[in-house]
């Protein structure tokens, strides 16, 4: 199948160093699992994303979390121990490559530091086997670089800014096509199609076929090369998920 691409042969990220991109990236889940009492959850970070400079052939952003918040239909429990783990990658320092993808984190071990530290706290609070598992779980993230590029670039991290995807596109390698992987969805295997378009604006059209879901589809929208806003909506037979960002300023 090839897609029709208006005159875009290359878009790239044009990070101005010293400048400082507000965002409000969102995921909301709703969970019809039961029929009967429908559950919604959105869980809302505020960002601040800063490119410092160049290290190498990398250029370096600061990604800020400002705030975290949580809203819902029904009360939602350890909303604090949810906000702290959140806040556990609240100030990343990043390498990103000429596609817009992260391929470096120079201050992961003060992460892993600032974690430990965190854990510690919260282990005086909250006990059991789950907790404790979860702990180690993130503790092993932040040790392991591959594995902590991996989790922030998903979608319901910092996936839908840093996803990788400009670069020089050619109109018979339309569609782009890679493997994602669902991680809310038990870690379904993901195949996804990106169509780029520029009109007025550059618009990258997303889906995506897996056979555990019933839906993938988004997009993500560009003004002077800047993220205007992004979406990500998958859906199984008990819940529907949006990951979203918004340009804020």
């Amino acid at each position: 199948m090839i897609s029709i691409v208006h005159g875009l042969k290359e878009y790239h990220l044009q990070p101005k160093v010293g400048a400082r991109y507000s965002y409000r990236f969102e995921t909301i889940v709703d969970d019809f699992s039961i029929e009967k009492r429908p559950i919604q959850k959105s869980y809302i970070r505020d960002v601040q994303i800063m490119p410092i400079g160049k290290a190498e052939y990398l250029d370096v952003y600061q990604i800020f979390t400002a705030k975290i918040s949580i809203k819902s239909n029904v009360a939602v429990a350890d909303e604090y121990l949810i906000k702290q783990i959140g806040y556990a990658f609240d100030e990343i320092e990043a390498g990103v490559d000429y596609t817009g993808k992260i391929v470096r984190i120079f201050n992961k071990a003060e992460l892993s530091s600032r974690w430990q530290k965190t854990s510690r706290e919260l282990e005086k609070e909250y006990e059991g086997s789950f907790i404790q598992s979860y702990f180690s779980e993130i503790a092993m993230i932040l040790k392991d670089e591959v594995k902590l590029i991996e989790f922030l670039s998903s979608y319901k991290m910092f996936g839908l800014y840093f996803h990788g995807l400009f670069g020089n596109y050619l109109l018979w390698e339309m569609p782009i096509v890679r493997k994602k992987i669902a991680e809310d969805f038990k870690n379904s295997e993901v195949t996804e199609q990106i169509h780029p378009e520029k009109k007025d604006f550059v618009r990258y059209k997303i889906n995506g076929r897996s056979n555990a879901l019933y839906k993938y589809e988004g997009e993500l929208v560009y003004k002077e090369y800047q993220l205007q806003e992004g979406l990500i909506k998958l859906e199984d037979s008990t819940q529907s998920i949006k990951y979203a960002t918004l340009f804020l300023g």
